[in-house]
């Protein structure tokens, strides 16, 4: 496996209007839908830098996630407001094999549709990770 580059942060807001609001506002960032897509698919949205590359997930704290149900969210302050991290990955196979040779517990999506999969695999600091692996 090798990791291409950060893909996205992911924030999960009490108050996505306002989170949305503080990167356009102040930060003087687009906020839209994802790439391909004409409607937000939830509140909040996903933040573009200048070169319109997606850097920022905004979700609401009560948007459904494909991990809940084994890590339910909690909202925080401060980084404990990070939902999680997403690396640009290659070699799905060879990670899920990695991993599992090493006993290291992940679970995957596979969102084709969008030619993307992932797989989620928390490390030793609890941070989950969101290995994304397009094409």
């Amino acid at each position: 496996m090798a990791v291409l580059g950060l893909d996205h942060v992911n924030v999960r807001s009490t108050d996505p209007a306002a989170t949305a609001a503080f990167f356009t506002e102040v930060l003087g960032m687009r906020v839209g839908p994802p790439l391909g897509r004409t409607e937000m698919a939830g509140p909040g949205g996903w933040v573009y830098d200048a070169e319109d590359r997606a850097v920022v997930h905004i979700g609401g704290a009560d948007s459904p996630y494909p991990q809940d149900a084994e890590r339910p969210f909690q909202p925080a302050q401060g980084s404990g407001a990070v939902h999680h991290v997403a690396l640009s990955c290659s070699d799905f196979e060879g990670t899920k094999a990695r991993l599992a040779a090493k006993s290291i517990a992940f679970s995957e999506s596979d969102l084709s549709r969008f030619g993307l999969r992932q797989l989620f695999v928390t490390e030793p600091n609890g941070i989950l990770l969101e290995l994304n692996f397009r094409g």
